[in-house]
C-alpha cells in the first residue's frame, strides 16, 4: 500500500514533491500557492488517527506515514482551498475526485484504476452530481399528453 516513511521531515519532503509538480499547480492553483510555503507536517504523538488541521497542517502518527494516508490528508487541505466550504462534505465527491486525481498522478494509473473500481463497488461518488434537466413548457405538455393516453388505456383494461 505505498511506501512507508520514517520521519515527519521525510513526509514533509514527500508532500512538497507532490505540491511542486506542474500538474498539481495546474489542477489546484489556490492550494499550491499557499501550501508550497505554508505546509506543516506534525508528528502524531499519541494520536490514534491522522488528520488535517486548519488549512495547512497535517498530523501523522507513525502508522499513517505512508503514501495513501498522506495523500488522503493532503486532499483535505486541497479541497478546503479549491471549493467553497459550504458546498463540500468532508469526504464528498470533491474530496474523492481530488484524491483520485492525485493518486493517479503520484502513485500511477494502476493505483488510480484500483481506487476508482473500489469507489464504484462501494457506491462512492467522485464526479459532480448531474444537473437536473430544465423542462420547457412544451416538454411538460408532451408528458401531460402521454399521461392522458396512459390513463385512458388503463381505464379501458379495467
Amino acid at each position: 500500500l505505498g511506501q512507508q516513511y520514517e520521519t515527519v521531515l521525510d513526509c514533509h519532503e514527500y508532500l512538497m514533491g507532490i505540491i511542486e509538480r506542474k500538474t498539481f499547480k495546474r489542477w489546484f492553483p489556490k492550494a499550491a500557492r499557499t501550501l508550497v510555503w505554508r505546509l506543516e507536517v506534525r508528528p502524531g504523538y499519541g494520536a490514534r488517527r491522522a488528520f488535517a488541521m486548519g488549512r495547512w497542517g497535517i498530523t501523522l502518527p507513525r502508522w499513517g506515514r505512508n503514501e495513501p494516508v498522506m495523500i488522503h490528508e493532503l486532499c483535505h487541505l486541497v479541497v478546503d482551498y479549491e471549493f467553497p466550504r459550504h458546498e463540500v462534505a468532508w469526504h464528498g465527491w470533491q474530496f474523492c475526485q481530488t484524491y483520485l486525481k492525485i493518486v493517479g498522478n503520484v502513485m500511477g494509473p494502476e493505483a488510480a484504476a484500483r481506487l476508482k473500481a473500489e469507489f464504484k463497488a462501494e457506491g462512492v461518488r467522485f464526479t459532480p452530481p448531474r444537473k437536473k434537466r430544465e423542462m420547457t413548457e412544451a416538454d411538460k405538455q408532451v408528458l401531460r399528453d402521454r399521461l392522458v393516453v396512459a390513463r385512458a388505456a388503463k381505464a379501458r383494461k379495467q
